[in-house]
C-alpha cells in the first residue's frame, strides 16, 4: 500500500511530464514539417527504447518471456493510441483533437470498474467529469462542429490510451515484482518497431533536419518519450489510474500556455474557465482519495 508521500511524489512527477508534453506540442508543429508522422513516431520511440536498454544493460538478463509478452500487449495499445492521434489530427482541428483525447479521463474509471470489479466512487467520477468539461472548453473554445473521420480516429485514440493505462495498473496488481524500467523499455521498442516498419512501407524517407529540428527531435525523444513513459510506468506503482489520466490531461493546458507565451495565442475567458474546471476535477479526486485514506486509518485503529 503506497504511503501519502509516495503518492504525492508520483503525482508531482506526472505533473512534470504533463508540462513537458505541453511543450512538445509547440516543438512537434515545426518538426512535422521536416519529418513524416510515422518516421517521427517510430524513430523516436526506437531511440528512446535503445537508450533505456543501454542504461539498464546489466539488467537485461531479467527480460523473460512473460515480460516481453506483457510489454507487447501494453505497447501495442500505446502504438494504437499515438497512431490514431497522429492521423486523426491530420483530419481534424487541434482543438477538437485535444478535447476528444481528453475522453481518456472519462474512460479510465469505468474500464477500471469493469476489470477490477471495484465499486465506482463519486469523487473520481465527479472529478473526471469536471476535468473533461474543462478540456472541452480549453480545447474547443466552447465551439463544436460536426464529428468527422478525424474526430473518430482521435476517439479511438482516447479509448486506446485508457486501455493502456488500466492494463498497466492491472499488471502491477498481479506482478508486483516486475521491473518498471524494463517494462517501459519493451513498450517503447514495440511502438518504435511497429511504427518504423510501417513508415518504411508507406512514407518517404525524411531529409536532413535543421538545428532546430534536431533540438525538437531530441527533446521529444529523451524527455517527451523515454523519460515521460519511464515516469508514467513507475508512478503507477504508487498512484491510482484516475490520478494518472487527469494529471497527464493537463498537457492540454500547458500546451496552450506555451502556445500563448511563444506564439501569442489569445487567452480567452472560455479557456480560463476550462483550466479552472480541470484543476477542480483533480482537486475533487485528490480530496476524495485523501479522505478515504484517513477513514481507512481510523478503521484500522478502531
Amino acid at each position: 500500500m503506497p504511503t501519502t508521500k509516495q503518492t504525492l511524489l508520483a503525482d508531482f512527477s506526472l505533473l512534470f511530464i504533463a508540462i513537458s508534453w505541453g511543450y512538445t506540442f509547440v516543438l512537434a508543429k515545426d518538426l512535422l514539417s521536416e519529418m513524416s508522422p510515422l518516421y517521427f513516431q517510430g524513430t523516436r520511440f526506437l531511440l528512446a527504447g535503445l537508450l533505456l536498454a543501454i542504461w539498464r544493460f546489466k539488467d537485461l538478463r531479467k527480460l523473460d518471456r512473460s515480460l516481453w509478452k506483457l510489454g507487447f500487449y501494453t505497447g501495442f495499445f500505446l502504438f494504437l493510441s499515438f497512431t490514431f492521434q497522429i492521423f486523426g489530427i491530420e483530419r481534424t482541428t487541434p482543438g477538437k483533437a485535444g478535447m476528444i483525447t481528453g475522453l481518456t479521463v472519462i474512460f479510465v474509471p469505468f474500464l477500471y470498474f469493469l476489470w477490477s470489479r471495484t465499486p465506482l466512487q463519486k469523487g473520481p467520477i465527479i472529478g473526471s467529469l469536471l476535468a473533461f468539461l474543462g478540456l472541452c472548453l480549453l480545447s474547443s473554445g466552447g465551439s463544436l462542429t460536426r464529428f468527422g473521420l478525424g474526430d473518430l480516429l482521435v476517439f479511438f485514440c482516447a479509448i486506446a490510451f485508457a486501455i493502456h493505462t488500466v492494463l498497466v495498473d492491472r499488471i502491477y496488481d498481479k506482478e508486483r515484482s516486475i521491473d518498471p524500467l524494463l517494462f517501459a523499455m519493451v513498450q517503447l521498442l514495440v511502438v518504435g518497431g511497429i511504427s518504423t516498419v510501417l513508415a518504411v512501407m508507406v512514407e518517404p524517407v525524411p531529409g536532413p533536419l535543421t538545428p532546430y529540428g534536431w533540438f525538437a527531435y531530441l527533446f521529444e525523444c529523451l524527455i517527451g518519450t523515454m523519460l515521460a513513459y519511464v515516469i508514467q510506468i513507475k508512478a503507477q506503482l504508487y498512484t491510482p489510474p484516475t490520478h494518472v489520466t487527469m494529471i497527464l490531461s493537463l498537457e492540454s493546458l500547458f500546451a496552450f500556455l506555451f502556445s500563448w507565451a511563444i506564439w501569442g495565442e489569445p487567452l480567452t475567458t472560455c479557456v480560463l474557465i476550462g483550466a479552472c474546471l480541470m484543476l477542480a476535477g483533480i482537486g475533487v479526486t485528490e480530496m476524495h482519495n485523501i479522505a478515504g485514506e484517513i477513514m481507512g486509518r481510523k478503521v484500522k485503529k478502531s
